[in-house]
């Protein structure tokens, strides 16, 4: 029987990961959580801490940021201090109730975040495709590869809380319109203590 379930697991997650893209039917949810485990399975590579993941940091920052990164038509960093303090006190019960053994000590200690834009499309095929190529264009800027490499590493009890968004919108160029993939990824620095 446990053998059969490491089979059907096996095939899941690699139909998912061959999923080919319909950019008419684009797929925000899948992508966003194959970047998360790209990011992730990097930053074990590099011996550093997996992040834990929040849906409500994703649900009310994440899309928020790229949403406006997709109406600017371009990659930065648009002010997310707002939103997150919106999803703060979500974020923190969501958190605390992971971990009934420790306590999260704060509500947001320190937020990092890294953005891109890139219209590369035609290249693409399948999801996993596509998350891998947003995680290599990440690596190569020195100031965005160490933050996913090392953002929320160090020191006692120090965790990284995380989540992400790509999501397609218009990218004009010289009177053309292209389709333009937008992403962004967000850290929060915080603390998990044990429970006296």
């Amino acid at each position: 029987m446990k053998k059969n379930l490491t089979i059907l697991l096996l095939l899941i997650s690699s139909l998912t990961y061959s999923q080919v893209i319909d950019y008419n039917s684009f797929d925000n949810n899948l992508v966003d959580s194959l970047v998360f485990i790209e990011i992730n399975n990097y930053r074990t590579e590099t011996g550093t801490p997996e992040l834990i993941y929040s849906e409500a940091l994703h649900n009310g920052l994440s899309k928020y940021i790229t949403g406006v990164l997709v109406k600017q038509q371009s990659a930065g960093h648009p002010d997310g201090e707002e939103a997150l303090n919106a999803v703060a006190d979500e974020v923190y019960d969501e958190i605390q109730s992971q971990f009934p053994d420790k306590t999260v000590v704060r509500k947001i200690d320190r937020y990092y975040e890294v953005s891109l834009m890139t219209t590369r499309i035609n290249s693409f095929t399948t999801y996993q495709e596509l998350a891998i190529h947003l995680v290599a264009l990440w690596k190569t800027s020195s100031g965005h590869d160490w933050l996913i490499k090392y953002c929320a590493n160090r020191g006692d009890g120090v965790t990284g809380i995380a989540s992400g968004s790509v999501q397609v919108g218009d990218y004009y160029w010289k009177g053309k319109n292209i389709i333009g993939i937008y992403a962004s990824f967000q850290i929060n620095r915080n603390f998990l203590r044990l429970k006296n």
